[in-house]
């Protein structure tokens, strides 16, 4: 059965109404997105007084609890095999996570009978820029669940795409903003509690690229805490994470932006990122942190299962490993995108970019790929 689709309606719909007025503010709104605009503000009104509601519920009952342990944080940039791992690794019911609609609608769980079920009629069944499922139980990067909750958190660049150098000064170095640090650490835990509670694990599981540049701030709220580093080809990665952006942010915008710009955008990031996290990555102790390619965690994948478990301390391995092979087999069929060639001069601009990272991590052209020149255009 089709499902009934309202009008474009902005997934802030989830939002508390002050951070959506402080994203709008951020940046231009296209005349041609206003009734985006006016369609989800009057979702959120209709929602707000759910919001006081949940708000009351985890005050009264929620933030006690004390036997949530110190999270394990997956990261990587984006299209690195995050999502993957984060989706195994969430088999496990010892696990607290993030589901698909606790990110869209962090102020309203209490309520998500409700609003589940709105949700369910107008969400896509895949993910926009690949073929991954959605349903609204699915495991889900916590960055979305935070931008509902906290106007200081980077995923509002999806909005106002021309924001994301500013949104990365601000939001994940915290140039400048120590005075919402303490506010966005507040609202971060408030959301794991609630994610524990929410599906029933003990152990947060969180997958979040933006976390990546975050290293600082995650280890002076969570001294304890674990964290995954995946890392890929940048080739490939640069080609997912433009084709996926490419298709992702024209579904979220409120201002237009052209191909070339997400292009350049996916390249300045990802350096931002990577360099970030190796200036930092010291401070993580070495048995806290665990690190591995993806092609080598693709081909061998409950070798490195077994090593995040024991080197995490994390029980029940051997009663766990049938769920995870169970997922890895029916995904066994799923089809990644597919890439042939790239351009010479753009092969050139992610060497020069991020030629360090592919130096550091051993990285070569990948086989699948051809590079061509461009044509010389003929004389007149």
């Amino acid at each position: 059965m089709a499902k009934f689709k309202l009008p474009p309606i902005s997934p802030l719909l989830g939002s508390t109404l002050i951070t959506y007025f402080k994203t709008l503010s951020y940046g231009n709104i296209e005349k041609k997105y206003y009734l985006k605009v006016v369609l989800t503000f009057l979702i959120i009104l209709i929602a707000t007084p759910f919001h006081w509601i949940d708000d009351l519920y985890y005050r009264l009952f929620i933030r006690k609890r004390k036997e949530i342990r110190s999270p394990i944080f997956i990261i990587g940039h984006w299209r690195s095999g995050t999502t993957f791992l984060h989706n195994i690794l969430t088999k496990d019911n010892q696990m607290g996570f993030v589901t698909t609609y606790h990110s869209v609608f962090p102020n309203n769980l209490l309520s998500k009978y409700i609003f589940r079920t709105f949700m369910k009629s107008q969400m896509p069944e895949k993910r926009p820029g690949d073929n991954v499922r959605l349903a609204v139980n699915y495991p889900q990067e916590d960055e979305f669940a935070m931008s509902n909750m906290n106007p200081y958190t980077y995923y509002q660049f999806m909005y106002l795409p021309e924001t994301y150098k500013l949104f990365y000064r601000r939001f994940i170095r915290f140039e400048g903003m120590e005075n919402i640090k303490q506010k966005w650490i507040a609202d971060y835990q408030k959301m794991i509690e609630e994610a524990c509670n929410n599906t029933g694990g003990q152990i947060p599981m969180l997958k979040n690229p933006c976390n990546t540049g975050r290293i600082p701030l995650l280890l002076d709220a969570y001294p304890d805490a674990k964290f995954i580093h995946i890392v890929r080809n940048p080739i490939t990665i640069f080609l997912s994470a433009r084709k996926f952006f490419t298709e992702l942010l024209p579904t979220l915008w409120f201002h237009e932006v052209d191909e070339k710009f997400i292009e350049n955008m996916v390249l300045d990031v990802y350096e931002m990122l990577i360099r970030d996290f190796l200036e930092v990555k010291s401070q993580i102790p070495e048995k806290n942190l665990i690190e591995f390619k993806f092609e080598d965690f693709e081909r061998n994948p409950m070798y490195y299962l077994e090593k995040i478990y024991n080197q995490f301390s994390i029980p029940n391995y051997t009663k766990t490993k049938i769920y995870f092979e169970d997922y890895i087999r029916k995904m066994s069929n799923y089809r990644k995108n597919k890439y042939e060639v790239i351009p010479e001069d753009l092969m050139f601009r992610i060497q020069e970019k991020w030629g360090f990272a592919m130096d550091l991590w051993h990285y070569d052209l990948p086989e699948y790929l051809d590079v061509i020149k461009k044509e010389a255009v003929p004389d007149k």
